[in-house]
């Protein structure tokens, strides 16, 4: 009889819990001393899973270490050393908070115990009437997709890319399916086909189940937003037919009844643009997260970053894409930082007096546009051209601001896709063969997704798809001079260094940040 107690829907383990754990109950210790919570019924385990979402965020350092950041230069407001570090490719980032990979690991093992401790509580329900097998087959079928998503940003996070050559011998990222029973566990990582085999098992097994039977649905996994997910895990194996398969489920017959209508954005201030981004009440936004994070103000305030230069170098303003035509949204910033009004930060006061407290951001985890692109790129490594294209043109009218039906450049043709990149000497490398027309799409997709996750972390993604360099200028300390640090295609700084406090439980660390050359922290100073 393991007994729980739920604060602010954060899972909290008594000493005593984990004693009735290790060895078993008895009549004294049947007896709850206080108020915490029993996991005894279908409704008091749905109230759990709410504590199995991520609670920080990947966008920081996911942006810092992508081809999205540059470096501004030694000024007087700089004091982000894990900023540093993070841009630098560094093993070890000084932090061990929010937007950091400590972090980021910490959270979502936490989602794991969470996810792992509801299926056990789940197994153990008996007597149940047919309106409580249905919702506990759906809380089954949400632990089971909170799980599988889990692994799923572990291992784009702590691991290797995935390829299936290479898939046995690249270590994965440890997988419990049990909750813990003891004080410390010891976890091998595997290897990362291992890993993905398991996250695709849990995948579908808890889309086979999840319902939508929620009052907040959008921050819950949904049959929606899971079909979400599965778009972009196919992607990620290379299963275009179930991308289609799954992105279709997720948007249905018309997507554009979906997707953000940039235009309406136009006439708000920068602070209802921002507010408005990631609002429940906006269709694109499948799923939204709720992460402890400052990103709002480092995306402002970090030496490393997005510069005005740099986005004009995107295709943002209509260098890059093949349209050649500008994307048409303001961007906002100064000298050295440049902006765009996604972000509303929340503060929340934990000390009145001092005015001290934890910032917030609303993190869309899947849009419709993110699924349309899936679904487009899928058509197009599949060769059906029309289909791809036809995608294409939906996001095209929604996503350019001055777009017009009559208007020809909004056109998305075949001829123009590969006529524009047909001089282009990027090397894109994934794991499966493109032909030449598959390299042109991949190229479109690419500097889309660029421009339209710009300044939400999801370009570092591509980065590692497609095997795609970086190359990050350091300033030195007077800003005098300059020097590179360079990934190049299948570098293993593609995967973030697993923390060092996980390294003495059995957890191997990451090979090939010997490369980490640590006097580039000293010449950023």
């Amino acid at each position: 009889m393991t007994k729980f107690k739920i604060h602010n829907g954060l899972l909290a383990v008594t000493a005593l819990a984990l004693s009735l754990t290790l060895s078993g109950c008895n009549k004294y210790l049947d007896k709850v001393p206080d108020d915490r919570t029993q996991l005894d019924n279908v409704q008091t385990i749905k109230e759990l899973l709410t504590s199995g979402y991520p609670v920080r965020s990947y966008i920081k350092m996911y942006e810092l270490r992508s081809d999205n950041a540059t470096d501004k230069g030694i000024r007087a407001w700089d004091m982000d050393r894990e900023g540093r570090e993070m841009y630098t490719f560094q093993a070890k980032v000084s932090s061990t908070y929010q937007d950091t990979p400590d972090g980021y690991w910490a959270n979502l093992y936490k989602c794991f115990s969470v996810a792992n401790q509801a299926l056990r509580s789940l197994e153990e329900l008996g007597g149940l009437s047919t309106d409580e097998k249905r919702l506990a087959d759906e809380a089954k079928g949400e632990a089971l997709i909170i799980r599988a998503y889990s692994g799923y940003m572990l291992a784009q996070t702590f691991a290797r890319p995935y390829d299936p050559e290479t898939a046995a011998t690249f270590l994965g990222i440890p997988y419990p399916t049990e909750p813990e029973d003891v004080v410390i566990k010891e976890y091998s990582r595997g290897t990362l086909k291992e890993t993905y085999d398991k996250i695709v098992k849990d995948f579908e097994e808890g889309y086979a189940l999840i319902g939508s039977t929620y009052s907040q649905p959008k921050y819950h996994w949904t049959k929606t937003s899971a079909a979400a997910f599965g778009s972009a895990l196919y992607r990620t194996l290379g299963d275009w037919k179930k991308v289609i398969a799954y992105a279709n489920a997720a948007l249905g017959a018309d997507p554009t009844v979906f997707l953000r209508p940039l235009k309406d954005y136009t006439p708000l201030t920068y602070a209802e643009k921002a507010k408005r981004y990631t609002e429940p009440t906006e269709n694109t936004n499948l799923i939204i997260d709720v992460a402890m994070s400052w990103w709002r103000n480092a995306s402002v305030d970090s030496r490393f970053g997005l510069t005005p230069n740099l986005l004009q170098e995107t295709s943002y303003k209509g260098r890059l894409n093949f349209l050649g035509v500008d994307v048409g949204i303001p961007q906002y910033g100064g000298d050295f930082y440049a902006n765009l009004a996604k972000w509303h930060q929340y503060f929340q006061v934990n000390n009145v007096q001092a005015q001290t407290g934890f910032g917030y951001i609303a993190v869309p985890l899947f849009t419709a546009e993110h699924v349309l692109m899936n679904l487009s790129e899928a058509y197009a490594m599949l060769e059906q051209y029309d289909k791809a294209n036809s995608t294409l043109r939906d996001f095209v009218s929604k996503f350019f601001v001055n777009f017009s039906p009559t208007d020809q450049r909004y056109m998305v043709t075949t001829d123009k896709i590969t006529k524009f990149y047909s001089s282009d000497t990027r090397v894109f490398k994934p794991f499966y063969p493109l032909n030449e027309t598959q390299t042109a799409y991949a190229k479109a997709y690419a500097d889309l997704r660029r421009v339209l996750f710009i300044q939400e972390g999801l370009r570092w993604l591509d980065i590692r798809h497609y095997n795609l360099p970086v190359k990050h200028v350091l300033q030195s300390a007077n800003d005098s001079k300059s020097e590179e640090v360079t990934l190049e295609a299948g570098d293993p700084r593609y995967a973030f260094q697993v923390p060092s406090s996980v390294l003495g439980y059995n957890i191997e660390p990451n090979p090939g940040y010997e490369k980490s050359d640590l006097s580039l922290l000293e010449k950023a100073n």
